[in-house]
């Protein structure tokens, strides 16, 4: 482990107290969205928003990069976290600190750094956020205003972040261990164990209000011929876009949740069954829009899905209604349909 001279205790202490209670939740629409736009603003192949806690760094989001967690000395970040000020390298080779670092002279050989700090409301740097390179590179005026123009929105959305109701009550009641336990850690998303407590929750809030819900089940078409025929990456990196796609494209508020294997399972409170229907219609369409591009050629990926839907006035259990969403999906599939005709109202 390289030694960290640039990282101040004091400041890591302070990002630990104030970062906490945004760590270890899932995938977010709105801060991958900021990570695209800087991977392409700057035609970058990585781009990356990250938070430290107990001294790690935990990306809330990263694209072209496979990496959830790493040591805070294992990174780049730690001089914008300890100085406060925007760090660029232009050529790590030829930096002092970064030159002999194993993200230099091993994997991904990353040549080029920017890291601007993102703040929390006391003021107080929590996090980064960075785009790295695999050549070195001189950045212009306007695209270090871009950057930072970046970094702003990322910190007021850390601001204003608040999940729905079922979401915001799990990461409030449970510690950062109890809370990583939930995600899953393929996808990011909520896991198995999370979609229970998170449906219980949502059905007990439209039993309160007299509401509907609708849930969602969806897998991977032919995602065994996949696995078999491309090798378990691809359907590994399969399975992640798929849960990208679905974070982009369901309803603020909604949950994304792997419910296991290729399965994923979504819960739309307060939805009727049109807009349960355009949600679906959505994901079917995006999802097949982008060919996944492995090293062995692009995999088109598609999906099916069946929703369950919740009525005012009705007293149904979790399990009831996802098992009526499963009938639901299995009845599409053997349709042989790409699009949801089937939806099953409790």
């Amino acid at each position: 482990m390289l030694e960290r001279p640039f990282v101040h205790t004091e400041t890591l202490r302070l990002a630990d107290l104030h970062s906490a209670a945004i760590f270890y939740t899932p995938l977010d629409a709105r801060f991958d969205r900021l990570t695209r736009l800087a991977q392409k603003a700057l035609a970058v192949p990585v781009a990356a928003i990250a938070l430290a806690h107990q001294g790690k760094l935990w990306f809330k989001s990263v694209q072209g990069w496979n990496v959830h967690e790493l040591e805070l000395g294992a990174t780049f970040c730690g001089r914008t976290l300890a100085g406060g000020q925007p760090v660029i390298v232009e050529d790590t080779r030829l930096d002092s600190e970064l030159a002999r670092h194993p993200l230099v002279e091993g994997p991904p050989r990353f040549r080029f750094y920017a890291g601007f700090p993102i703040r929390d409301r006391t003021g107080v740097v929590v996090g980064t956020f960075a785009v790295y390179d695999r050549v070195p590179r001189q950045v212009t005026p306007v695209e270090v205003q871009a950057l930072r123009d970046l970094a702003d929105i990322a910190q007021r959305e850390f601001l204003t972040a608040e999940l729905c109701d079922a979401q915001a009550q799990i990461v409030a009641k449970l510690d950062l261990a109890r809370r990583s336990a939930m995600i899953d850690a393929l996808t990011r998303v909520w896991n198995r164990r999370a979609a229970e407590e998170l449906l219980g929750h949502a059905l007990e809030q439209a039993e309160r209000e007299d509401s509907t819900l609708a849930v969602v089940m969806l897998d991977v078409d032919r995602f065994k011929a996949i696995n078999d025929g491309a090798g378990h990456q691809v359907g590994d990196q399969v399975l992640r876009k798929v849960a990208s796609m679905l974070v982009d494209n369901v309803r603020e508020g909604d949950a994304v949740c792997r419910y296991g294997g290729d399965e994923f399972l979504l819960i739309l409170a307060r939805t009727s069954q049109a807009e349960a229907e355009r949600v679906t219609a959505r994901i079917h369409q995006r999802v097949g829009e982008f060919p996944l591009k492995t090293r062995n050629g692009s995999v088109t990926v598609a999906v099916s899905t069946g929703i369950a839907l919740r009525t005012p006035g009705r007293i149904i259990g979790g399990e009831a209604l996802i098992e009526l969403a499963d009938q639901a999906l299995y009845r599409n599939k053997q349709a042989r349909n790409a699009r949801t005709q089937v939806s099953i109202t409790a």
